[in-house]
């Protein structure tokens, strides 16, 4: 690669860009790259030379390339950013030092680092969303070359690419930069089957270019007729996309297709869906295998109709899309690029919706590797596409449920969401939803977020709200301890049970029992005109003499229920909520280790009759870990 070949390809689609500015950058890297060389072989400077090259390519402005072009001085020698500054400009000094923080870090654990870096990517494009895209076209070039390094560090890198930044090309809609990532990355980690793949596909390759040819020749006919202008052009496969196929749909290597895929580019969104007819009344379409990525676009905007038939006795695959739907395709994000204004563009802040949801996660991760767990899951690239009550549509990932929807629809909904009706039915919260699905949230202005939500959501979205949401209940408690200090003597017992013929007995709830309303009781007396409460099967005090007794079906007081459970994280947090759901008036609540993994909970709460204390004391029975409930 020479600098002339940069130049050409800036010039092509940009002639009035700066190309001064271009060569200076590049002769201020050669100068600090100078004599110094790659484990290939080549001088350094082919790697900036070749990042700048990759985001020509993708179209991108003139600071971006330069930036491309530095992006290693910084690092690699005593230049400070103010000197890239100083010479180039602080927009370029921003982009450079952007780049630079990702890979300056230094950590003991070597997955740390990795983690870590991941997030200052993502932390720095919130200044500029192309420092994301020089770093992608960074690690294409350094995936090209990867060959030189040490197997281990091969494989560790390429894992990380198809975890990663695959994804992250894909979330940005940079179709070309994805596919050759994965295939890249693929052949590090499954070298045999990548190898396999290539050789069957390389043994039919003329056949395969005979078979395109004669249909493009059918299509193009077809076309005419319908006076509709369009391309057809042959389209490249992907070994990865294949390998996945292969474990999805899980079929062995002899059972792979040798398909063939086909693209065609036309003008209008109308000449779309009349070539899609067309085609179907050509070829028997495959059931199962039609998408409308044009009416439902992609989070990453990508826009396409997808489909696949039978001709002349073999799968055939086809994608039907417009020109400028074809760019977006394959330069995603580069292809909305504007020197200025971005942020007014709309299909460019709905690409970084997403991305700023990721941001917000990051927030709330206590350690970088459950961070980079929530990044993963959020760049998976398999979604489905639901409808709320009025038709709109929303995008989730795959194995999303009705909160992940909730939260979608509005940060409210999710908080107060109780149950979700699916295409008309009831259905749990935790059921996971399908395309097409038609949701109804059930909300209650009592109900608060759970911890167990975590476990079951699939988005980013939801888990910072649901995770806010536990914050804030932590903190409604706690005021409402520090406003209503214990009193000693708030509870009047003797209004918990009737005793006939004894009106102003004194009662005691024994230990040995613990009776609670529901439990049938009997009082025995201890001293003068004072009984103890138990149950009746109590074999304590059996064969003391025992008065019938009954519950107070009229409490009116503060009831305080002590709960025994096993420590753990949310424990308090959950009862709260619990006795909240219900729209209870809470008067104190404490908790506290008693040691061996135990806690207890102490709530103090106005009763407004005795349903209303069983209710409460069957909800908490059910929460986790929970062993002994009993009035105090």
């Amino acid at each position: 690669m020479q600098l002339k070949e940069l130049l050409k390809k800036i010039k092509e689609y940009n002639p009035k860009a700066d190309l001064d500015l271009i060569s200076k950058a590049y002769d201020y890297a050669d100068e600090f790259h100078k004599d110094v060389k790659r484990l290939s072989g080549e001088l350094f400077i082919q790697h900036p030379l070749n990042t700048a090259y990759i985001l020509a390519q993708l179209k991108l402005d003139i600071p971006s390339i330069a930036a491309a072009l530095l992006h290693d001085v910084v690092e690699d020698s005593n230049v400070s950013i103010e000197k890239i500054k100083q010479n180039f400009g602080e927009e370029i000094a921003n982009l450079v030092d952007g780049v630079t923080k990702i890979s300056k870090l230094k950590y003991q654990d070597q997955e740390q680092r990795n983690n870590e870096s991941i997030r200052k990517m993502l932390l720095a494009s919130t200044k500029d969303i192309r420092v994301i895209i020089i770093k992608l076209a960074d690690k294409l070039h350094n995936m090209r070359t990867i060959k030189y390094l040490p197997e281990e560090k091969r494989k560790k890198i390429s894992q990380e690419t198809l975890d990663i930044y695959a994804p992250l090309a894909y979330r940005l809609g940079i179709a070309s930069i994805k596919w050759e990532l994965e295939d890249l990355a693929f052949k590090q980690l499954q070298p045999e089957i990548y190898q396999k793949i290539k050789e069957k596909f390389g043994k039919k390759r003329i056949y395969r270019e005979i078979e395109i040819r004669r249909l493009k020749s059918m299509i193009e006919k077809e076309l005419k007729k319908h006076d509709i202008q369009a391309k057809v052009l042959g389209r490249p496969k992907h070994f990865y996309s294949i390998y996945k196929k292969m474990i999805t749909k899980h079929r062995t290597f002899d059972e792979i297709h040798d398909l063939i895929a086909l693209r065609i580019i036309t003008d209008t969104v109308k000449d779309c869906y009349e070539i899609l007819g067309i085609i179907h009344s050509l070829w028997t379409p495959i059931p199962g295998e039609f998408n409308d990525y044009i009416a439902m676009s992609k989070s990453n905007l990508y826009q396409s109709l997808h489909t696949a038939v039978i001709a002349f006795n073999q799968p055939v695959e086809f994608q039907i899309r417009t020109q400028e739907m074809d760019n977006i395709a394959e330069e995603g994000i580069a292809a909305h690029w504007k020197y200025k204004g971005v942020s007014g563009d709309k299909d460019f802040d709905k690409k970084l919706s997403w991305l700023k949801q990721v941001l917000q996660s990051q927030q709330e991760s206590e350690d970088t590797k459950d961070f980079i767990d929530i990044l993963k899951v959020d760049l998976f690239e398999d979604e489905i596409y639901v409808f709320t009550p009025k038709g709109d549509i929303i995008s989730l990932p795959k194995g999303s449920c009705s909160i992940d929807f909730a939260y979608a629809v509005h940060t409210n909904v999710g908080d107060k969401c109780t149950g979700a009706v699916v295409n008309g039915r009831i259905v749990p919260l935790r059921c996971e939803l399908k395309n097409g699905d038609i949701i109804n949230i059930l909300t209650s202005k009592n109900a608060f977020p759970r911890r167990d939500w975590l476990k079951i959501v699939k988005t980013t979205l939801a888990k910072t709200r649901i995770r806010k949401g536990l914050r804030l209940q932590k903190k409604i408690p706690l005021n409402i301890i520090k406003k209503n200090p214990i009193e000693k003597e708030i509870i009047g017992k003797e209004d918990y049970v009737i005793i006939k013929k004894q009106p102003n007995a004194k009662i005691k709830l024994s230990k040995c029992c613990s009776p609670i309303p529901g439990d049938k009781i009997v009082a025995s007396l201890i001293k003068s005109r004072t009984y103890s409460i138990h149950k009746i099967e109590c074999p304590y005090e059996a064969k003391k003499p025992r008065l019938k007794v009954e519950w107070n079906e009229n409490i009116n007081t503060n009831i305080n229920i002590k709960i025994i459970a096993y420590d753990r994280v949310g424990l308090f947090a959950d009862i709260f909520n619990t006795i909240s759901s219900t729209g209870t008036n809470l008067k104190n609540a404490k908790a506290k280790s008693i040691g061996n993994d135990m806690a207890e909970c102490s709530v103090t709460f106005l009763s407004e009759n005795t349903d209303h204390i069983k209710d409460i004391i069957s909800r908490i029975r059910k929460l986790q870990g929970v062993r002994k409930i009993y009035l105090d």
